[in-house]
């Protein structure tokens, strides 16, 4: 699978040194988070809405990017 093209029965699977990477972050900033005052919940669904809202903001870039689909009449 190529996971700049992925097609719509593939899952995308990170290699997992990137997966890594991404999660230890992620952890640094919820652990920031934290000492600034916010709830492990509160922290929580608020990044899970953001990575809804950032994968649909991907999947229209990739719509805007496709090439235009010629159909033979």
């Amino acid at each position: 699978m190529d996971p700049r093209n992925p097609t719509p029965d593939e899952t995308y699977e990170a290699p997992p040194e990137h997966r890594f990477r991404v999660e230890a972050a992620m952890l640094e900033m919820i652990e920031r988070l934290q000492q600034e005052g916010l709830g492990r919940q509160e922290i929580a669904l608020i990044l899970a809405d953001a990575a809804d809202e950032y994968v649909v903001i991907l999947a229209n870039m990739m719509t805007a990017e496709a090439p235009p689909c010629h159909r033979h009449q």
